[in-house]
């Protein structure tokens, strides 16, 4: 019995593969990232799968992709959380980029890319990790990112340099008001999970001219930040995950062509493939 478990800022999806390698059980939680996750929410969202699937505390085998593991400490951190719930588990603890690896480039040297709610990048050998982008956050990166989408929309917004319908509507379906922005912003808690819950409405209107070009500049920005660090950018295939880079596909693709960029994969999340793969030594 396996479990591969993708996790992001926004959402934990779990599944369970059992040893004959046909029955799942899926379940999604409340999203993890240990850089801000606090541990008690980090072990209610276990306890929640473990609940619906008491019989996965016997499991073999877990694999944990996620957000905010890049660093040995976190992954060190969730590797002892997760055999909290797990005793008998072999635990493989990896950052949410190698699930797009794992997932897109087995045994395939290319540029692998999420666009969710953040944004990342890394070169991978097929192997490992060669390189990786600088990853800054919300506040000083994640060009292209969902959170990034919702902030160049409010910032059009509040510069008036919106079209007077598209505001209206935004006012109207979020509630919204130049003074309660700048209060999300500025004075309440996660800013950024706001910033983001804004990509839908960006998405529904891309017909707008001014709308499309938004999203254009925030996705060729996305391949101009990234580009730097890999001295074959131009030549590798860039597999992207991420409900940003799946919803937004075809915007992507344009931009990725403006910036000389070649698109290989897009999916929506990794953990399908991964599930598929069954047993595969990683």
């Amino acid at each position: 019995m396996e479990i591969i478990i993708d996790a992001g800022a926004t959402k934990t999806a779990f599944i369970l593969l059992y040893d004959r390698g046909k029955e799942q059980g899926g379940f999604t939680g409340a999203g993890i990232n240990p850089n801000y996750t606090e541990t008690s929410d980090i072990l209610r969202v276990f306890a929640q799968f473990v609940k619906q699937y008491p019989e996965s505390a016997h499991t073999d085998r877990v694999r944990y992709y996620g957000a905010g593991c890049a660093s040995e400490a976190n992954r060190q951190r969730m590797t002892e959380l997760i055999s909290t719930f797990f005793p008998l588990a072999e635990v493989f603890v990896y950052s949410d980029l190698m699930a797009v690896c794992h997932a897109l480039s087995p045994d395939k040297r290319s540029i692998v890319g999420i666009l969710g709610t953040g944004a990342a990048s890394c070169l991978y050998d097929g192997t490992v990790m060669e390189t990786m982008a600088p990853s800054l956050g919300y506040m000083l990166g994640d060009e292209g990112s969902g959170t990034n989408l919702g902030k160049r929309l409010l910032t059009a917004y509040l510069k008036g340099a919106l079209d007077a319908d598209l505001m209206k509507q935004l006012e109207t379906e979020y509630g919204l008001s130049r003074q309660s922005v700048i209060d999300r912003i500025y004075r309440q808690p996660s800013p950024n999970a706001f910033m983001a819950s804004l990509a839908p409405f960006v998405r529904q209107h891309l017909d707008h001219a001014g709308m499309y070009a938004l999203v254009l500049q925030a996705f060729e920005d996305f391949f101009a930040s990234q580009k730097p660090y890999y001295a074959d950018a131009e030549m590798l295939d860039w597999n992207l995950s991420g409900s940003v880079a799946y919803h937004f596909q075809d915007v992507v693709r344009a931009a990725a062509a403006r910036q000389h960029c070649h698109i290989g994969a897009i999916v929506d999340a990794p953990l399908p493939r991964l599930a598929g793969e069954g047993r595969r030594a990683i």
